[in-house]
């Protein structure tokens, strides 16, 4: 019962992750910019370069598996 519900959870969490690939950048908060230290100027975020938003690790994964298929089919 606790494997089934193991399974279950990873095709919803998966599923989320091919419905929605991005979440709010943690350093940022999904702002994309933060003030400078003197605090009068405002900067861009290195981590999501000033979009605000990375992809889920999970999105990553999904690519990766879909990449792997693509390079093993020859045309």
């Amino acid at each position: 019962m606790l494997i089934l519900l193991a399974v279950i959870g990873t095709a919803v969490y998966l599923a989320s992750c091919w419905l929605w690939p991005f979440r709010a950048c943690s350093r940022c908060d999904g702002a994309g910019r933060f003030r400078s230290p003197s605090g009068r100027a405002w900067r861009y975020c290195h981590r999501c370069n000033g979009k605000g938003a990375q992809l889920r690790a999970g999105r990553r994964i999904l690519t990766y598996l879909g990449n792997t298929r693509d390079r093993g089919t020859r045309r």
